[in-house]
C-alpha cells in the first residue's frame, strides 16, 4: 500500500493531460481497481505550447502509452526533427557564413574514439575539415537534403538514426486528453476557487460553482500561476533570469507558399538583437516565435522583429505575446503535491526541453513511489534530482549565449558578459579550453545532454581546445583520414536510404509510392 490512493490534477494542456494518461498507465492499468485520477481543467485556460518541438525522449513515452505513431503524425499534425540548426548566433551573420548544426545522432567511432577526435587531430595538423557536426555525424546530411530520419517502411517509434518530433502542442494536449479520458480519467472542467490545505498538504480544491474534490495526491499543472505548490503551499522559486534574461516571447503560424515545398527536418533558431527566433515546419503550416527579452526588447518590437522575419509568408493567426518565468520551483513534490510543467520549472525553448522535462519528472516521481509513511526519503531524493537537472539544463542553455562572440547589441553584451556566466559552466569551459567534454566531466549528467551534445555547441562557436588535443600526438593522421572517410560513406548512404521527409508524410497519408531519394 502507497500513500497515493487518489490523485487530483489541477490544469490541463499537455502537462495535465500527459500526467494523466501516464500515471494512469503506470499505476492504474494493473491494478484490480483503477486509482481515481481526476482532472480539473479551465475552460478558460488554454495550453500554452509556446515550443512545438521535442527531443527523442517522447517516442519512448508515446510507446509506453500505447499510441501508434501514426496517431501521433495524424491527431498531432506531426513531421520528424532531425536536431536544430543555429544561424547567426556565433557573429550574427547570415545563414550562409554563420550556422552550425546540434543533430540528435552521436558521432560515430572508429578506432577507439569518436570521430571528433579524429577530426581536431587533422584541423590542428592543419588539413582542414568540414564543420564538424558535418564531418563527424550522419544526420546532418539528412538536414541538407531535406530528408527523414525514418525509412518509409521503419516500425514504430524506430528509425537507423535518433528523431524527434515537430507537432501542435494544442493538437497533442486533445490527443492524449482524449486517450486519458477513454481510459478512465474523469475530467471536470471549472475554475479553482479555493485550495483547502490540512497537515498532510493539501486536502481538496474548491471549485468556484462550490463543487469540492478531494484526493490523497495532487499533481500541480496549472502554469506559473502554480495555485498549488506555490501559492498554497508556499514553496519559493529559484529564479535564473540572472543568468537568462529571455522572459517573453511572441508567436503565429504562417502558411507554405506552396503545398509541395520541401519540408525541413530540423528546427531553425536564428539569432536577434534581443533574443532568437524559430521556425518549424508541420504537416500543415509552420511554426515561427520570437524568444526575447523584455528589458531589451518591447512587445511592439518583437512583433514587428517576428513579421520582418517572415516577410512574404502568410500568417494564419494574430500574433501571441506570452510571459515567461525562467527558473524552478525550489521543490518540486511538497508534501502531498507534484508540480508539473510551468508549475515545477520553465527553461526558455532553445534546446526544446519542455515536454522533455514533464516526461522526466513523471517517470522520476513514479520510480520514487515508495510503501506507505516511506515518502519522505524518496521525496527528498527526487526534489535533489530536479534540482541538478533544472541546473545542469540552465547551464547547457546559458553555453549558446556565453559563447557568441556577439557584441553588436545591449542583450549579447549582458548575455556574454563573464558575470552572468554560472561558475560551474565557466570551470567547464575553462576544462573544455583543453581537452574535448567526456562523460567524466558532467560529475552528475542527469539531463539528456552529455559530451558529444557539448561538443557540437563548442565546435558551432569555434570554442574548442586553443591549442588542440593532447591525444593527437598520440593517433597517425592516416588513421583519422580513414575515420573521415568511413563517416562520408556512412552519410552517402544515410542519404540515399532516407525519403524527403515531404515524401514520408505523403506515403503517411497514403498519397504515394515511395522511391528512395538519391
Amino acid at each position: 500500500m502507497s500513500d497515493i490512493q487518489s490523485i487530483v490534477i489541477v490544469g490541463g494542456g499537455t502537462a495535465g493531460w500527459l500526467a494523466a494518461a501516464f500515471l494512469q498507465r503506470t499505476l492504474s492499468a494493473t491494478r484490480p481497481t483503477p486509482l481515481p485520477i481526476t482532472l480539473i481543467e479551465s475552460p478558460q485556460i488554454g495550453t500554452i505550447g509556446v515550443g512545438e518541438a521535442t527531443v527523442p525522449t517522447l517516442r519512448a513515452t508515446m510507446q509506453a502509452l500505447g499510441l501508434p505513431e501514426s496517431t501521433l503524425f495524424t491527431a498531432a499534425d506531426a513531421t520528424l526533427k532531425n536536431g536544430i540548426r543555429f544561424n547567426g548566433w556565433r557573429k550574427g551573420g547570415t545563414a550562409a557564413e554563420d550556422s552550425y548544426d546540434h543533430p540528435f545522432d552521436m558521432p560515430l567511432p572508429f578506432n577507439g574514439y569518436p570521430a571528433t577526435v579524429h577530426w581536431l587531430n587533422l584541423m590542428q595538423r592543419g588539413m582542414l575539415q568540414p564543420p564538424m557536426a558535418e564531418a563527424c555525424t550522419v544526420q546532418t546530411r539528412l538536414y541538407d537534403g531535406n530528408q527523414s530520419p525514418k525509412l518509409m517502411h521503419s516500425p514504430d517509434y524506430q528509425a537507423p538514426v535518433s528523431y524527434g518530433y515537430h507537432l501542435d502542442a494544442v493538437k497533442l494536449a486533445t490527443l492524449l486528453q482524449q486517450t486519458a479520458i477513454e481510459r478512465g480519467v474523469q475530467h471536470v472542467q471549472g475554475n479553482v476557487a479555493q485550495v483547502h490545505r490540512g497537515p498532510a498538504g493539501i486536502e481538496s480544491v474548491e471549485l468556484d460553482d462550490g463543487r469540492r474534490f478531494a484526493a490523497s495526491f495532487f499533481v500541480d499543472c496549472s502554469g506559473f500561476q502554480s495555485l498549488l505548490l506555490q501559492k498554497t503551499l508556499d514553496v519559493p522559486w529559484e529564479s535564473f533570469s540572472d543568468w537568462l534574461p529571455c522572459d517573453r516571447a511572441v508567436a503565429f503560424p504562417v502558411a507554405y507558399a506552396d503545398e509541395n515545398a520541401p519540408l525541413r527536418s530540423y528546427t531553425t533558431s536564428t539569432a536577434q538583437d534581443a533574443g532568437w527566433t524559430w521556425e518549424i515546419d508541420l504537416q500543415s503550416r509552420s511554426g515561427t516565435g520570437y524568444v526575447y527579452a523584455s528589458r531589451f526588447c518591447s512587445d511592439d518590437e518583437a512583433v514587428a522583429t517576428l513579421q520582418r522575419h517572415n516577410a512574404g509568408r502568410t500568417a494564419l493567426a494574430e500574433p501571441r505575446l506570452l510571459r515567461m518565468r525562467v527558473g524552478h520551483a525550489a521543490r518540486a513534490w511538497e508534501q502531498n503535491c507534484l508540480a508539473l510543467g510551468l508549475a515545477g520549472g520553465f527553461i526558455e525553448p532553445l534546446e526544446s526541453t519542455g515536454i522533455y522535462l514533464i516526461e522526466w519528472v513523471l517517470q522520476l516521481f513514479v520510480d520514487h513511489i515508495a510503501p506507505a509513511g516511506d515518502s519522505t526519503v524518496c521525496r527528498d531524493r527526487l526534489n535533489r534530482a530536479v534540482g541538478d537537472v533544472y541546473e545542469e539544463l540552465r547551464d547547457f542553455i546559458v553555453a549558446h549565449y556565453a559563447l557568441s562572440q556577439r557584441r553588436d547589441t545591449p542583450f549579447w553584451r549582458t548575455c556574454t558578459d563573464p558575470a552572468s556566466m554560472p561558475p560551474r559552466l565557466a570551470e567547464l569551459l575553462q576544462l573544455w579550453d583543453a581537452k574535448l567534454p567526456t562523460p567524466t566531466d558532467l560529475d552528475k549528467r542527469l539531463s539528456l545532454f552529455g559530451p558529444a551534445n557539448w561538443t557540437y555547441i563548442l565546435a558551432g562557436m569555434h570554442r574548442l581546445p586553443s591549442r588542440g588535443i593532447g591525444l593527437a600526438a598520440h593517433i597517425a593522421p592516416e588513421v583519422s583520414l580513414k575515420a573521415m572517410e568511413h563517416v562520408r560513406s556512412v552519410r552517402q548512404m544515410a542519404s540515399q536510404q532516407s525519403p524527403t521527409l515531404r515524401d514520408f508524410v505523403r506515403k503517411l497519408r497514403g498519397a504515394v509510392d515511395h522511391k528512395p531519394a538519391r
